[in-house]
């Protein structure tokens, strides 16, 4: 059952397992492929079951401006939220790189929620984290200066992300620095210039080719942050 790579389905009962699979389609979209779109009518609960890309959540404005919330890779779902309020979607969220998805119907995904406990478990612990998360994205945005901003975000990225090697804990997935901008909704001259700024300090080492960033002092990075408090 290749549910059980989710982390939200791999504590589920057997049965239940099954009448989810039976709902479920394995489908892979193409690079930078358009899986829904902010405002669509919710299709279903989708999962990452495997492949080295990952999907970009976020939303762009009628002038263009992008705003990245969220990256996700294998084992996580999204589409939860208009699949379980029976709303549109929140975000919008596309296929960066090679991924292989499922996409669970919503009349399966709630009978789950609804007959397992332990789904519904799991989902509430990934909603409060994933709220906290959205709440700590707004009051950064709120009160603090775009470097402390950045400087969270890629500290996150790193911790949660990064592989470690001996320049420094490297982030896995490329990030241009039109991404770090859409990440922050801010300017990509404006990250540039941060960027440029911590080079400079050795706190990192940004390769612009291959929008390869790694960190090389985590602490450095944590004092930028610790500093403004």
């Amino acid at each position: 059952m290749r549910l059980t790579t989710i982390s939200v389905f791999n504590k589920m009962d057997r049965e239940s397992l099954i009448e989810l699979e039976r709902g479920s389609v394995v489908v892979e979209p193409r690079d930078g492929a358009t899986i829904f779109a902010q405002g669509d009518p919710a299709d279903g609960v989708y999962g990452i079951l495997g492949g080295d890309g990952h999907v970009r959540i976020g939303a762009v404005d009628r002038r263009g401006k992008a705003l990245m919330v969220e990256v996700f890779r294998t084992g996580a779902i999204f589409g939860e939220i208009g699949s379980i309020d029976g709303g549109t979607r929140t975000a919008s969220a596309i296929a960066e790189g090679r991924v292989e998805l499922v996409r669970i119907q919503i009349p399966a995904f709630l009978w789950a929620v609804s007959h397992c406990a332990a789904l519904g478990e799991a989902l509430c612990g990934l909603m409060a984290q994933r709220l906290r998360r959205t709440f700590e994205l707004f009051q950064d945005a709120t009160f603090e200066p775009l470097e402390v901003r950045l400087a969270r975000q890629v500290l996150y990225l790193a911790v949660h992300d990064g592989r470690t090697t001996p320049a420094g804990i490297r982030l896995t997935h490329r990030f241009r620095q039109a991404d770090l901008a859409d990440l922050l909704g801010a300017t990509t001259r404006s990250i540039i210039t941060i960027l440029n700024g911590w080079r400079s300090a050795e706190i990192v080492i940004y390769d612009t080719d291959r929008a390869i960033l790694t960190v090389c002092d985590l602490a450095a990075l944590r004092g930028i942050i610790d500093t403004e408090h």
